[in-house]
């Protein structure tokens, strides 16, 4: 991407927002986290530490009573012992671009089919929806939050007691098709906010492969097996803050349909999986000088791969596996796992602490491991300082016994 860009659209902007008022007010920000890791071994590799930076700057105006622009730019970089340089662009790059109708009913009377419904399109960071395990952005990658094109409508209703958001995302582009139909994925996501006794949202997800089928038969040598289709559609909800004196509980469930190509049969495949996760935490009456501690406990099952070779059972979470789903080191994938944990919070002065632990158990093999973690954060003026030390016990000869640390800093400004 030219190093121009960011001037010509900032350059854009301004011209276009004083042709439609005097003063146009803007927003600058700017991010940047620094992050060390180490691992003992790495895969196969052997030890390995690796050094990330990434600064993002961002620009937002309102270009009209209308319309609002946001652009970001992004800068990722890293010092490391090995080649891998998946999590890297060392040039500044757009991240986000994109632009808000805050009501497109306003445009013009023929569109008053529309009044109260937000549109936003461009190219745009992914959601982050529930607690994040199923529908993420990826913040922790070098390269994240990951980002797509496409649009988003958004709207509230009966007094916001429904919260509708609509998604179309634009993953890879076919420009050999006729259709440019590519990787693309639709999304339907409805938060419900005045059930009695919980708080809960439904949701639906359509994926569609292309691209990647390809790329993934061309690994084996093999020919292109054409596009596949998955949907991914669950629900979630929570106790209402308070329904139970000092805890918490939450549910989220998630089926995965459709058609899925498996590249060791190659063969586009019938596919049917499960997911579900179950977490409680507990706030312990807090003792002077002693502690302010909370327990957390949890469990989360994803079905594995079928040992028929007529049917896929391998869930996964249509952007990848979320950081930190079971465990800090991420070792372990979406599926075929059955992760059981146990855990406390407290701040000890000034500094966030958790310490988790966590069974990991296969859904269908041998078993994967079990996990410790323990996270300390604390801000020191403008700056968040994080650090995390994991240590995986494995079961099996797929993983190695790893040790894994990071030390992150995080500055917004």
């Amino acid at each position: 991407m030219p190093k121009g860009i960011f001037l010509i659209v900032f350059a854009i902007s301004v011209f276009a927002g004083n042709l439609v008022q005097a003063q146009m007010p803007f927003d600058l920000d700017a991010e940047l986290r620094l992050r060390w890791e180490r691992r003992t071994p790495a895969a196969s590799e052997g030890d390995q530490t690796r050094g990330f930076s990434r600064l993002m700057l961002g620009y937002e105006t309102e270009l009209s009573d209308l319309l609002d622009m946001r652009l970001k730019v992004r800068d990722s970089r890293f010092f490391s012992e090995g080649s891998d340089t998946s999590e890297v662009h060392d040039e500044f790059r757009v991240h986000v671009l994109d632009f808000r109708i805050n009501d497109v009913g306003k445009i013009h009377p023929y569109l008053s089919f529309m009044d109260g419904w937000d549109l936003e399109f461009g190219k745009s960071e992914l959601p982050t929806y529930n607690k994040g395990r199923i529908i993420h952005s990826d913040d922790w990658s070098n390269l994240g939050p990951a980002t797509s094109g496409g649009y988003h409508f958004h709207r509230s209703l009966l007094n916001e007691a429904v919260d509708f958001n609509f998604h179309h995302l634009t993953i890879d582009r076919d420009f050999s098709d006729a259709n440019n139909e590519g990787e693309h994925a639709y999304g339907i996501h409805v938060d419900l906010n005045e059930l009695p006794l919980v708080e809960a949202s439904l949701f639906l997800w359509t994926f569609r492969a292309d691209q990647s089928n390809a790329a993934l038969a061309a690994e084996n040598g093999n020919a292109d097996p054409g596009a596949s289709h998955e949907d991914t559609y669950g629900f979630a909800f929570s106790l209402r803050e308070g329904l139970i004196p000092d805890a918490t509980f939450s549910v989220e469930y998630a089926l995965q349909e459709g058609r899925r190509y498996n590249g060791d049969l190659d063969a586009i495949q019938r596919l049917d999986s499960l997911y579900y996760a179950i977490e409680g935490t507990y706030d312990l009456d807090p003792r002077e000088r002693l502690w302010d501690m909370t327990l957390l406990a949890g469990h989360i099952r994803a079905t594995g791969t079928s040992a028929g070779a007529t049917r896929i059972e391998e869930f996964r979470s249509p952007f990848g596996t979320p950081h930190g789903t079971h465990g800090i080191s991420d070792i372990i994938g979406t599926s075929n796992v059955k992760d059981t944990y146990i855990g406390i919070r407290t701040v000890l002065g000034e500094t966030g602490v958790e310490l988790t632990y966590h069974e990991l158990r296969a859904d269908q093999g041998p078993d994967w491991g079990e996990e410790i973690n323990l996270v300390l954060d604390h801000r020191l003026g403008s700056i968040d300082v994080e650090f995390g030390a994991a240590k995986f016990s494995s079961l099996t000869n797929v993983y190695e016994s790893t040790n894994f640390f990071y030390a992150q800093t995080y500055w917004n400004f």
